[in-house]
């Protein structure tokens, strides 16, 4: 039963009554034996290079050279990204075992659970107290940076509590217990090789760590991003692909100091309906960067929760999968700079189940000498695709 259901069901039959916990562990445990498993193929093992705890990557857009691209692409993973023979694939790291396979699905098999994970409210976000509402000025579109410093808020806020630090450089958010989406570039150092700091610090506040820090077992991310050269080459058709996906160990949240933190919802839309949503950005900043705020705390979160008011947009369609002949960039009004990939593009205008995942921040587009128009998008990153969404709720299933 949804939290909708269940709480309509104690206002109509109070002496009833519901129990939305109980509710929600009998879906989860239902959803479990849904999740469909992969086939693991070995691939290579790999070499996790030790980095700086406060270690940063931030790529550099380069001029994309089709040729080569095309040249350096391996027949095996093309299969797989493509969807042949009804299976897709995509990468996953073992960070215990340094390994790096090909994880294989079969995709009607994914489809089909996911339409009965939707119903048991795999989708939505895990419930959280009503936090007060906080306004804020447009951002970057109107000429001027309005990211706000979360420092003084609480520790616990509802959404906040579900984004956090990823390695010394990026941002992540929860959208399971033990599954956080961040972007792909992320798990790779300057080199193109994994990085070896994998860690999550939900709502890691300067030196404040209220749910301690986690560290991931392995990563996912998609076979497109490796295909195409993107973590030795990074160019602006790595953008709708860079998203890569943080699986922590069974109980994550054993040892924080304040229980679990929850996790959003994810949620997937034509790009018409998308237009319409309301958005919010949060993220890490470098404080180093041009672009970062000023002032700026180091590892402290700041948020842009009006994204200017301007429409997200999408664009940039891919043939191959998650894509599948959609557009994969979303471009928004949410200010961010170097710090903020990985940080999620969120809206509670899908449902009263929110807050909801449709995207993440990969890169900055244009800052406040260039974003004078208010139709201007300052940021771009990953669209949630109903293909994407889908693998999603399959590995929450998988993953609890």
């Amino acid at each position: 039963m949804s939290r909708l259901a269940c709480a309509l069901s104690a206002l109509l039959l109070p002496a009833a009554g519901c129990d939305a916990e109980a509710d929600e562990d009998a879906a989860a445990a239902e959803g479990s034996e849904l999740g469909i498993e992969p086939e693991l193929q070995f691939r290579a093992p790999i070499e996790l290079v030790t980095v700086p705890d406060d270690y940063e990557f931030h790529p550099t857009i380069v001029d994309e050279d089709p040729q080569q691209r095309l040249a350096s692409r391996d027949p095996l993973l093309s299969q797989y990204e493509a969807g042949e023979g009804g299976k897709f694939g995509v990468i996953y790291v073992d960070y215990e075992d340094s390994a790096e396979y090909i994880a294989t699905y079969d995709a009607a098999a994914v489809h089909a659970a996911a339409e009965q994970l939707a119903a048991l409210g795999f989708a939505d976000a895990s419930p959280g107290e009503e936090d007060e509402d906080l306004v804020t000025p447009r951002g970057w579109s109107h000429d001027v940076d309005n990211r706000i410093s979360l420092q003084g808020i609480s520790l616990t806020h509802s959404t906040f509590r579900r984004v956090g630090k990823v390695g010394g450089g990026c941002t992540g958010a929860l959208f399971g217990n033990r599954l956080v989406l961040t972007a792909a570039h992320c798990i790779f150092d300057g080199n193109g090789d994994y990085s070896a700091n994998h860690t999550f610090r939900a709502r890691r506040n300067g030196a404040e760590l209220p749910y301690g820090t986690v560290t991931s077992q392995g990563a996912l991310y998609p076979i497109s991003y490796l295909n195409d050269g993107c973590n030795t080459t990074y160019t602006g058709s790595c953008v709708k692909n860079d998203w890569a996906i943080l699986v922590l160990p069974p109980n994550p949240w054993a040892s924080s100091p304040n229980g679990a933190p929850g996790y959003f919802g994810v949620y997937w839309a034509g790009d018409a309906t998308v237009a319409t949503w309301a958005t919010s950005n949060v993220g890490y900043p470098a404080c180093d960067d041009s672009l970062a705020p000023s002032p700026c705390t180091s590892n402290v979160a700041y948020g842009d929760l009006t994204c200017a008011g301007v429409a997200p947009a999408v664009s940039d369609p891919d043939s191959r999968w998650p894509l599948y002949g959609t557009s994969g960039k979303l471009r928004t009004g949410c200010d961010s700079s170097a710090g903020h990939s990985g940080g999620p593009i969120y809206s509670n205008s899908p449902g009263v189940n929110g807050p909801y995942i449709i995207g993440n921040t990969v890169w900055n587009q244009c800052n406040s000498s260039t974003c004078a128009a208010n139709t201007d998008y300052s940021s771009a990153g990953i669209r949630i695709s109903q293909t994407l969404a889908e693998y999603m709720m399959n590995l929450r299933a998988t993953y609890p």
